[in-house]
């Protein structure tokens, strides 16, 4: 079938200069007009959440976020101490809860967390009851019907701006692969094919006559046709209709690769010509079914779709939800069953999780710190 035409624009320049892809391309000012925003390079993220606390957290709520973060930083340390390995779910659980209350109260979505409860409760199906194959997540909605906290749903709420409206369950296997960093490792063990699709390019353009801004996702075409995925079920599964669709494109990459191009349907229209102004709420437009990773090399962030099949998008989570549900099982079994541990660790599986044991601190703590800041921040590779 033959490709739409692409609309056709000039890519987007703000003060002479391309844009590039960010979950916070500009920092508002006090006349309320928008700045570009370059990434912040920090070898202590940790001092960045602080900083970010001091200045913003609510009053009343600072010196209880402050110490979440002290505490935070104390079970990291224990969660990157590989001579430590029994104990290292258990700590990285603590610290990524003791963050996200710091979150909650920085953003000012709830006041205290005294009280609060995990949000999550981890169970087994029967008959079976095998650790992981059959684990599943229980979330509640808070507050409960008691009037108690829950951390996981308020952390949700602080996120995206949307609470759960419901208890929900979530299989521990569906989790997994929702996982970006060494998600390989996943698709070997389970012998299923790779969901994640690295963007090439994400580009924003416009038509300066009628001020229409709109976004185009560039992905190399060998990448979808690798798992055998086609443009259309690519649309569907990675979320990205109705609000894109593929348009002809006879692009190539540097090593004369084809790409192919996801074209915004309905473009923004600016009231005025301050492009900047209207950055966030473009880039917005694809935060929800986006997921990043840090790293220490140019370009420093790279963005991912993950392509979900159709009987398990309902329980496909933003990706800071589903590393903190899945530290929480591990959390748990290490605390309460640890002689069940083993058994994860020495099955098909047991690859990918000790991956996110020891790849997930850094990820999660960089990625969260770029939250509080609301801007990029990223790890210098070489001082």
């Amino acid at each position: 079938m033959k490709l739409p035409a692409a609309r056709v624009g000039d890519r987007l320049r703000v003060n002479n200069k391309l844009i590039s892809y960010s979950f916070w391309p500009t920092k508002v000012g006090e006349r309320g007009n928008a700045s570009l925003q370059t990434l912040l390079f920090s070898l202590d993220p940790w001092a960045i959440i602080d900083q970010t606390i001091k200045a913003t957290c609510p009053t009343a709520a600072k010196p209880e976020a402050l110490a979440c973060i002290s505490q935070a930083r104390d079970f990291y340390e224990g969660a990157i101490d590989t001579k430590r390995i029994a104990a290292r779910p258990l700590a990285l659980y603590y610290c990524f809860m003791n963050l996200v209350k710091a979150f909650c109260l920085t953003r000012g979505t709830r006041g205290t967390f005294d009280k609060a409860q995990h949000g999550l409760a981890e169970m087994l199906r029967a008959p079976a009851n095998r650790e992981l194959t059959d684990a599943f997540l229980r979330a509640f909605p808070s507050p409960n019907a008691r009037g108690e906290i829950q951390n996981f749903a308020e952390f949700m709420t602080a996120l995206t701006g949307i609470p759960l409206a419901a208890q929900q369950d979530f299989n521990v296997p569906v989790l997994l692969p929702q996982i970006l960093p060494g998600h390989r490792l996943w698709s070997y063990a389970a012998n299923k094919k790779e969901r994640f699709v690295a963007t090439h390019d994400i580009r924003p353009f416009l038509i300066k006559a009628t001020r229409e801004l709109w976004l185009n996702l560039y992905f190399v075409a060998d990448d979808l046709s690798r798992i055998g995925v086609s443009g259309r079920d690519f649309l569907t599964e990675s979320c990205l209709a109705p609000t894109f669709v593929q348009v002809a494109c006879n692009e190539t990459d540097n090593s004369g690769r084809a790409l192919i191009c996801f074209q915004q349907v309905a473009p923004i229209v600016c009231a005025t010509t301050k492009y900047g102004n209207h950055l966030q709420a473009l880039f917005d437009i694809l935060r929800p079914i986006l997921w990043a990773t840090v790293a220490t090399v140019p370009p420093y962030r790279r963005h991912y779709v993950y392509l979900r099949p159709t009987a398990e998008a309902p329980y496909v989570l933003p990706h800071f939800l589903s590393v903190y549900a899945l530290s929480y099982y591990f959390g748990s079994i290490t605390r309460y069953r640890p002689h069940h541990y083993p058994s994860i660790t020495d099955s098909a599986l047991g690859p990918r999780v000790q991956d996110f044991i020891t790849g997930q601190p850094q990820q999660f703590l960089y990625l969260l710190a770029s939250e509080f800041a609301k801007r990029e921040i990223a790890k210098p590779s070489i001082l």
